[in-house]
């Protein structure tokens, strides 16, 4: 684990993003040392969606070889079982984050009756923004 490079705790538990020596991103576990990638479990980097996008976004990535995560967490979010994450996804989305990759996860969303009203008409928000 000491070659990896962290780059920010991960919420108030004990993960933190990371890079390994090969630039490929992992998330460390600092209470066991276990380590793992971001496509092995998403669910581990959701708490970064209670911290602003750009805040995450705008990390330097230049000993990374691998794109960041970040598409893959926002539409994890969206999709997932929770309003919270969706909506801290939504915010993401509203505040700049490119919402063009999400269209379609975003036309499911804001028709899913089993979601919040709220959750929709922000989705259907989303959906009716000019594609640029």
């Amino acid at each position: 684990m000491d070659d990896n490079r962290v780059v920010m705790a991960i919420g108030k538990h004990e993960l933190r993003l990371g890079v390994d020596p090969e630039g490929n991103w992992i998330v460390l576990s600092t209470s066991d040392g276990r380590q793992w990638t971001p496509d092995e479990n998403i669910r581990s980097l959701l708490p970064l969606l209670e911290r602003r996008h750009k805040d995450v976004t705008t990390l330097n990535t230049d000993l990374v070889s691998a794109p960041p995560p970040w598409d893959d967490l926002v539409r994890y979010a969206l999709s997932c079982w929770s309003d919270y994450w969706a909506g801290l996804a939504l915010g993401w989305l509203e505040d700049g984050y490119p919402a063009a990759p999400f269209r379609d996860t975003l036309q499911s969303l804001k028709d899913a009756p089993e979601r919040s009203s709220a959750i929709r008409h922000r989705a259907l928000r989303l959906c009716e923004l000019p594609k640029s």
